[in-house]
């Protein structure tokens, strides 16, 4: 179904900038609308829902246009491996936001923001790569939400002296008439929960009525989650949003501010509809792993994952670690002890990044926090049943090893705590023993998560942190008098450190990309 220019039959797509159809050959403008096209079942003329379909051989993606013979790169693995199928598209969705954006407009912005981002991969900013943004229609479901009576409360200082101040409380009962419209949810299980949200807000004003024409030399995905999928999420989100409004208000007129834990508002999602909305795609691939940079085709907004480059991120922190030790040394002369604890605080904060970084791949690995594609996941029930009990074999020997680990860290700090509390111990080595316990119960996370995840990084990197901890804690506790102990004991952390802070950046970029998707169970509703 693609469309013809009138005057010299070169094919016309929709051109954001002026929101006019253009022929590319001779330049001819007309308005979108004015198209009619044949249904292909009846051959009456009206407005077609069917579209090409194609599919990328790679991931198995499926997109929607009207270009008979559009082939590109795929927006979900990068493939250029995108070929026209013989299955009709979906129904056609009821409104359509037109794209605003040009994809010259689109690279402009996207250079900008990569501009202020250090040790982004220089990939990422090639002007070559850069003309591989495609241009989709994203499918969303817009929730109307309606409301009834609302009951907040709200405090007002109404005096305030040295000794005493006097608080009014006041109890706001209100019927709120109306209908909240077009909470917006992404439809399409295959985009990320959290690109789909932060790539909001989009200006539903410019909101128009379906048509084909508006797609013209664009993409489109198809819904792939149930409507009711959302259906709680939508009212609450409207009521969040009421009452921050109600609450801003009142402060501003009234000051009077409202404990938003007790507000109570009713309400009911009465409806949804189905809307596509305009988004730039770019796609980065690395092995088995892709980052997405993300343009709001009506605003410019963006959003992208942002990986580093190792070497130019390793090259600056080398430089930034000898301009801070130089500067520690002028000013300071630590003792060996201090040394040493100072190792331990510095093992404990990496434990921490260590952990959130690993967080942050299982979350990614196994779309934790995309609901929609948790909702649609034929494997889910499958992996689970697979799962071995937790006593079988290597794995569940490495799990007990793990939990006895654990108890014992429990144990030397509350006896380190005790110790402390009746003058028996130093607090450095209170110190010490916390993060002991702290190196443990990452470890600990780390070993579970990883079950979920193919990456080892994260339990090697957590494993020397450990051993480094342990090591450096029998020094503070042994309390040498030779001071080469303590300096031997720091160099090992020291080591445990640099090692760890490399397998942090993989674990980074890890965290800051995606599983290359497989997409070969697709289905629409």
């Amino acid at each position: 179904m693609a469309f013809r220019c009138s005057s010299c039959n070169g094919g016309v797509v929709f051109d954001p900038e002026t929101q006019k159809m253009k022929c590319a050959h001779c330049g001819s403008v007309f308005d979108p609308e004015s198209f009619r096209v044949r249904d292909r079942g009846t051959e009456a003329e009206g407005i077609s829902p069917e579209l090409s379909v194609f599919r990328c051989g790679g991931c198995g993606a499926e997109l929607e246009s009207t270009e008979d013979s559009m082939v590109g790169f795929c927006p979900y693995c990068g493939g250029q491996s995108v070929l026209k199928t013989d299955r009709a598209g979906c129904a056609a969705p009821e409104r359509i936001i037109p794209f605003r954006i040009s994809r010259e407009q689109c690279a402009a912005r996207y250079r900008s923001f990569a501009g202020k981002v250090p040790y982004l991969p220089k990939e990422m900013k090639d002007p070559e790569h850069l003309r591989s943004f495609t241009g989709i229609y994203m499918p969303y479901f817009e929730y109307d939400v309606a409301f009834g009576e609302s009951r907040m409360e709200g405090t007002k200082t109404v005096e305030n002296h040295m000794a005493y101040e006097v608080v009014n409380t006041y109890q706001i009962d209100a019927r709120l008439e109306g209908t909240y419209r077009g909470v917006p949810y992404d439809a399409s299980r295959y985009l990320d929960d959290g690109i789909a949200a932060r790539t909001l807000p989009y200006d539903t004003k410019e909101e128009r009525d379906y048509h084909p024409a508006y797609l013209a030399g664009f993409y489109a995905d198809a819904a792939t989650v149930e409507g009711e999928l959302y259906w709680d999420d939508a009212r609450d989100q409207a009521v969040q949003d009421v009452v921050e409004e109600v609450t801003a208000q009142l402060r501003e007129e009234s000051g009077i501010a409202v404990e938003k834990s007790s507000a109570h508002v009713e309400a009911e999602t009465k409806g949804r509809h189905r809307v596509l909305y305009p988004m730039w795609f770019l796609t980065w691939r690395r092995g088995e792993r892709v980052a997405y940079a993300v343009v709001n085709g009506q605003s410019g907004k963006v959003v992208s994952d942002l990986p580093l480059d190792m070497r130019a991120f390793a090259l600056g922190c080398c430089g930034v670690s000898a301009a801070l030790f130089a500067v520690l040394e002028l000013l300071f002369q630590p003792t060996p002890m201090l040394t040493s604890v100072l190792s331990l605080v510095a093992a404990f904060l990496m434990a921490l990044a260590l952990r959130s970084g690993t967080k942050t791949i299982f979350e990614k690995q196994t779309h934790a926090n995309d609901k929609g594609w948790t909702a649609g996941d034929p494997s889910a029930e499958a992996e689970t049943a697979s799962e071995p009990a937790e006593g079988d074999g290597k794995k569940g020997k490495k799990k007990k090893f793990v939990t006895a680990l654990t108890v014992l860290g429990v144990i030397l700090v509350a006896a380190g705590g005790f110790a402390y509390w009746e003058d028996m111990i130093s607090f450095e080595k209170l110190v010490a023993l916390i993060v002991l316990l702290a190196a443990i119960l990452v470890f600990r996370q780390v070993s579970h998560w990883q079950e979920d995840i193919p990456e080892k990084e994260p339990k090697k990197a957590a494993l020397v942190l450990l051993a480094a901890v342990i090591l450096n804690v029998i020094v503070v506790f042994v309390s040498p008098v030779n001071d080469l102990w303590y300096y031997l004991g720091d160099a090992v952390c020291i080591a445990g450190l640099l090692f760890s802070s490399v397998g942090m950046i993989r674990i980074y970029n890890v965290g800051t990309t995606r599983p290359l998707p497989r997409l070969f169970d697709r289905r629409e509703v």
